[in-house]
């Protein structure tokens, strides 16, 4: 009789844990993307319309170059800041086919925000910068 009691306590316990673990994707609807030194994240607009895609490459001191592609019938505004805190400063041009490229030093990891503007729609992009 212990024993069945015992199997039954550790079957509860395993059987919990799996449903806890399976439960997680319930909670976290839309992970924020993450990206780190020498990789490229790319991100693409669902409010403003046309879709305009950014791509935004860190190197390995945390230098962030940003390109914004959009139609020739939008311009623009890009703002890249940490949460919570103030814009660093872009060196900004456009390439040969249009595309709005920036370059600029990031000042920390964690989370940051890409907020693109076009007229009077406005839409923030989040994402985390790691270590």
């Amino acid at each position: 009789m212990s024993t069945r009691i015992i199997a039954l306590t550790l079957l509860g316990l395993v059987m919990g844990f799996i449903i806890l673990m399976a439960s997680v994707s319930f909670f976290v609807r839309e992970p924020l993307p993450i990206v780190g030194a020498n990789q490229t994240l790319l991100l693409h607009t669902v409010e403003l319309t046309p879709q305009i895609r950014t791509s935004v490459a860190i190197d390995g001191g945390y230098r962030v170059d940003l390109t914004v592609e959009h139609s020739e019938a939008q311009d623009p505004q890009v703002v890249l800041r940490p949460v919570g805190g103030q814009a660093i400063m872009l060196d900004t041009g456009t390439d040969s086919s249009g595309a709005w490229s920036g370059s600029g030093q990031m000042t920390r990891p964690g989370r940051w925000e890409l907020i693109l503007t076009n007229g009077t729609e406005r839409e923030i992009m989040p994402f985390i910068v790691r270590e």
